[in-house]
């Protein structure tokens, strides 16, 4: 193979793939590596060059919460190598990079501004919580699901194996027995909160809760009170406040 391409943090089912390895791989049999960060940057630990990641590129709207529509990418010098004289109509990656050679660096087509500025301002308020900080932000707000999810006797998904982990910017769960998607989802969202389904053939199986971009502690907090009020309702839990205790007690852990 010429180039192995893999998913850093798969959000469809809320684990962590292990990208350091197979980038091992990759570079053992002379392959390029390329890694969609897009739901990792700036809420994980993503380092490509240690990794030895040929591509990586991630969304401003994930955990940089910035609007959609913009993209970042690195390329490696084995990457720019590899790649041919079959110039594109869209996205000319060679044409980008002349033009951000230039002094002042440039687009060589013309840019949505207001995303660029809106990405700029996400970027000052990333780099004013520290990166390492909003990091840990991420993790603690993750564990805090799954902390409440095992107080509720609500079984994760999927069941993690030693080379994969759970995802820190979303946790997924098996809907329980007795009541629907229709009624989980729907039932919190007349409530004003909002939590994601399965997708494809997990649609009606499972149900996402996220832990990612500008959230904080008082919203997972809510998100898991009203998931128990819910619960409660439909006669699958005895006592309201369990999983929210067991949220507040990961939330309250220093780095």
């Amino acid at each position: 193979a010429k180039a192995i391409a893999m998913v850093h943090n798969e959000t469809s089912a809320a684990i962590r793939n292990p990208v350091e390895k197979v980038a091992e791989l990759a570079k053992k049999h002379g392959a390029l590596f390329i890694m969609d960060a897009i739901t990792t940057v700036g809420g994980d630990t993503v380092l490509v060059d240690e990794w030895g990641v040929d591509i990586a590129f991630m969304g401003s709207q994930k955990c940089i919460a910035a609007p959609p529509g913009l993209s970042a990418i690195t390329i490696s010098d084995a990457a720019w190598d590899a790649m041919v004289d079959n110039r594109p109509y869209y996205l000319d990656l060679k044409a980008y990079r002349k033009s951000g050679s230039n002094n002042p660096s440039q687009t060589p087509y013309t840019p949505g501004v207001p995303l660029f500025c809106a990405m700029l301002e996400a970027l000052r308020i990333v780099q004013e919580e520290g990166m390492e900080k909003r990091k840990y932000r991420h993790s603690r707000g993750a564990a805090a699901v799954r902390a409440a999810a095992k107080a509720l006797n609500i079984e994760l998904f999927p069941r993690i194996d030693q080379y994969h982990s759970y995802s820190n910017t979303v946790t997924a769960m098996n809907i329980p027995q007795g009541i629907t998607d229709k009624q989980l989802r729907g039932e919190m969202l007349d409530m004003n909160i909002q939590i994601s389904g399965g997708q494809a053939h997990l649609k009606g199986k499972i149900f996402r809760i996220g832990s990612m971009g500008n959230f904080t502690a008082t919203d997972m907090i809510t998100t898991i009170s009203t998931l128990e009020l819910v619960l409660h309702r439909h006669g699958l839990i005895d006592n309201i406040g369990e999983g929210v205790e067991a949220a507040h007690k990961e939330l309250e852990k220093k780095a």
